[in-house]
């Protein structure tokens, strides 16, 4: 531990143990060892820029400690103010006049939402990004359906997002309107006296239903809760949620203000209330407003995209006979090989996701022959302000990151990669949907998208998410995420069967496996595959018996039967068996 030497030092180390939570910070201590990731640097940042810093989330990932940082940043100034939109303000002076009486702001709907609205409401019975998840509650005492009730009110009169509507058609552009009032719909479903593996059946038929019902979105609250009271010492909490107005951290975050305002109710307190932050989610709009009309983001997409292929999925690995929406989970757990992971994260001054989004990368590149390609990673696009995780809304922006060969180590990958997203950072406001219609070509431009996830607000002694339900679609045929200690590969049979699924998975943990044992110096040029499929690899040529055709042979008399047959076709090119 090294003190802070200078009053500049001090100052920010102390801004550093506020937001970070921690007793004391050194001068050369990392950011990420701390605890530090993304949404805390946006926290960090705000307040640095409270207290009179310019600096921004990108200065906090490459310099990455109080010391490194102090140097970068002058003296506090009383200018530094960020300034937040005022309601009303994004839309046009036409639109305004158009407006319901009740309605206390309106803005644009972002480019992400409208996608996702349009997959949502498309009319192939898929629903996508209308999810349903239910969740486990350890609560002994007996279910009060009015404070239920009262947590739904409380918590949607608190939240603009819970009070939004959207109009895709009234207005010049498709909008997004905050009312005055909103109601949430709550129901209780009554399961007591079912077994375990009934109530389980009940809440599968739940989900089934509440999929079918979608959301009227010009009515708030574009959220659901529900409960199903068991007698089996807790009960199950089930929310529908309209995605589009909605991310993760949001999500999980109103999932816990909402069981912790209905125990405070249901026990007699006064629920805790933290003050409201001067941020808005339309200032994330914004700021995406800003991006589209900023040329050095343009500039920098238009590169990455035009020098990174893009990846597509192993042709002839899904399953001819699944439903077109046909999906499979696969995963694993890696706590037991956090320690090694985490000492790979400290070794390399990264991040976790850092060594997690690597070891995605590294399967990837085991699936092309490519040298350098892009995949999505879900960026967050949160203003950086000072209760900015506090505001709930709609902040992920999925964004095509490069990857190229050539890393030896681990240490060199996690490196690449870390670096790699902080050169991204400035420009994760830069709407996918707009990157698609410029440089997206007539094909898909991503696959597959990781998400690196640390709920770390949910109390898991009191929500035990690991053993609930969830069912939250997307049009992607295979997405990849890290969370509470698991990777999960939720696959579109289409396109990636079970087995090939579980496949994935094992090379998922054979990477991981690695990382954690040999650390930075292990060899990153490896090809990492599962177990039972490396020993395959490995044991011994079996002998074959002696063919009596040779494969030329038999291409020659095709020749000799159809010599116009296509026998080669590669791009725009195609050449008969005579002309090969």
């Amino acid at each position: 531990f090294v003190a802070p030497r200078t009053p500049l030092e001090s100052h920010v180390a102390e801004v550093w143990q506020s937001v970070l939570g921690v007793d004391r910070v050194g001068v050369h201590d990392s950011f990420f060892e701390l605890g530090g990731d993304s949404l805390r640097a946006v926290a960090l940042v705000g307040a640095l820029r409270d207290a009179g810093y310019e600096v921004t989330v990108r200065d906090v990932f490459d310099r990455r400690t109080v010391a490194r940082l102090s140097e970068l940043m002058g003296e506090a100034r009383a200018d530094v103010v960020d300034r937040r939109v005022q309601p009303f303000e994004l839309l046009s002076e036409e639109d305004r006049r158009l407006l319901p009486l009740d309605v206390v702001d309106a803005y644009p709907l972002g480019q992400n939402q409208l996608g996702m609205v349009i997959e949502m409401l498309s009319d192939d019975s898929q629903n996508n990004y209308h999810n349903v998840s239910s969740y486990w509650i350890r609560d002994p005492k007996p279910f009060d359906r009015d404070a239920f009730a009262e947590a739904g009110r409380l918590v949607t009169a608190r939240h603009e997002i819970l009070r939004t509507s959207i109009e895709l058609s009234a207005y010049s552009r498709p909008v997004q309107l905050v009312h005055a009032h909103a109601e949430m719909t709550n129901r209780v479903y009554d399961l007591t006296g079912l077994d375990r593996d009934a109530v389980r059946a009940e809440l599968e038929a739940f989900t089934v239903l509440e999929r079918a019902d979608l959301f009227d979105i010009t009515v708030p609250s574009l959220m659901r809760f529900h409960a199903h009271t068991t007698d089996h010492g807790g009960w199950w909490i089930s929310v529908v949620e309209c995605h589009p107005i909605m991310e993760g951290w949001s999500y999980h975050s109103l999932l816990m203000e909402f069981v912790t305002t209905y125990l405070a109710l249901r026990d007699g307190r006064e629920p805790e209330r933290d003050e409201t932050p001067t941020i808005r989610f339309a200032d994330a709009i914004a700021a995406e407003l800003a991006a589209l009309d900023s040329e050095e983001d343009r500039a920098y997409w238009r590169e990455l995209v035009g020098s990174h292929a893009t990846l597509p999925l192993p042709s002839g690995w899904g399953e001819e006979t699944a439903g077109a929406f046909d999906s499979y989970k696969a995963g694993f757990s890696w706590q037991d090989l956090e320690s090694g992971l985490r000492a790979l994260a400290a070794a390399t001054d990264t991040s976790m996701k850092a060594v997690m989004f690597a070891t995605h990368l590294k399967v990837m590149s085991q699936l092309t022959d490519e040298e350098a390609f892009h995949t999505g990673l879900v960026c967050d696009t949160r203003p950086e302000a000072v209760g900015a995780d506090r505001v709930y809304g709609m902040y992920l922006n999925t964004l095509p990151f490069p990857y190229e060969r050539g890393a030896a180590t681990w240490g060199d990958l996690v490196r690449q990669v870390f670096e790699a997203e902080v050169r991204l950072w400035g420009h994760r406001r830069y709407p996918l949907p707009a990157v698609l219609r410029e440089w997206g070509g007539t094909g898909r431009l991503m696959d597959v998208y990781f998400n690196y996830q640390d709920f770390r607000q949910l109390d898991t002694e009191l929500v035990d998410a690991m053993s609930g339900m969830d069912d939250s679609p997307t049009e992607f045929p295979l997405t990849v995420a890290s969370r509470a200690g698991h990777v999960i590969l939720t696959a579109n049979r289409r396109w990636i069967s079970r087995e090939n699924a579980d496949r994935l998975a094992g090379m998922y943990r054979a990477v991981l496996e690695s990382m954690a044992s040999e650390g930075a110096v292990g060899d990153a040029r490896a090809t990492y595959l599962p177990q039972e499929e490396r020993a395959l690899v490995l044991a011994p040529a079996r002998e074959r018996a002696a063919v009596s055709v040779l494969a030329h042979e038999l291409f020659e008399a095709r020749v000799g039967e159809r010599p116009d047959a296509v026998a080669v076709v590669a791009g725009g090119v195609e050449l008969s068996y005579g002309e090969v």
